[in-house]
């Protein structure tokens, strides 16, 4: 699908939102990802395209991705995106993916999400609070400092349980702080019909379905999403 690049908005420490207009209506499902290529003229070994949740909701009128920017280490991708100019033609792959909610709304859900694993979090819960359907979910959310909640007043505002858990708190935190460990998902998933959205840097997602599988939750309320290239927070 064609795109035109509209603007990048702020949204945390050294994380942005790329807003981008497409040519025609997009039919997606939140929570579905892309792949983006940027015109690079001398691409390193990781290439001039990757692939990026969706962080936007269908119900918005632009597409828009979430990315982190290291200071001073980033790809030559990510430069070549943090210096994108509004009006750029782009080609993006149509959506995909089965990160996305059940069908049955009945079902309590727990989203377990560490760093940019937020993005297709935010997609679904956007989607859910634009259409206004109410479902049972409590999101569990690891960043390294509170600088880096991103969508925080999203999540403050859709009824639902929020917590956030800050690796370094800051003086005075009163909120959960240390890992993400399978015993604080499961406190959180004791209904036998709740499903566990993992979503977050590959090593520590496997980890968790790891540690979530021999402590007997089953495989089948398990739904997982793997972010590669990112450290463990």
């Amino acid at each position: 699908m064609q795109v035109t690049f509209d603007h990048a908005e702020d949204i945390a420490l050294h994380i942005k939102t790329f807003w981008f207009k497409p040519d025609k209506p997009v039919r997606y499902v939140a929570g579905q990802f892309t792949e983006i290529r940027l015109p690079i003229a001398n691409p390193d070994e990781r290439g001039d395209k990757h692939w990026f949740t969706l962080s936007s909701s269908p119900t918005e009128p632009l597409l828009g991705i979430t990315t982190k920017f290291t200071p001073k280490h980033g790809s030559a991708f990510k430069r070549a995106l943090a210096a994108l100019k509004p009006g750029t033609h782009l080609a993006l792959a149509e959506p995909m993916g089965d990160f996305v909610l059940p069908l049955d709304t009945s079902i309590p859900l727990v989203f377990v999400a560490a760093g940019m694993g937020i993005t297709p979090v935010r997609s679904m819960i956007k989607w859910l609070h634009d259409s206004g359907q109410k479902r049972s979910i409590h999101l569990i959310y690891k960043v390294p400092t509170t600088r880096e909640l991103a969508f925080s007043n999203l999540f403050e505002t859709y009824d639902m349980q929020f917590t956030p858990v800050i690796t370094t708190p800051p003086a005075g935190w009163q909120g959960e702080s240390g890992a993400l460990t399978a015993a604080r998902i499961l406190s959180a998933a004791q209904d036998p019909h709740t499903m566990v959205y993992l979503s977050g840097p590959e090593i520590m997602v496997e980890r968790l379905v790891k540690e979530l599988t021999e402590r007997d939750l089953p495989s089948h309320r398990l739904v997982t999403d793997y972010f590669h290239g990112y450290p463990v927070i």
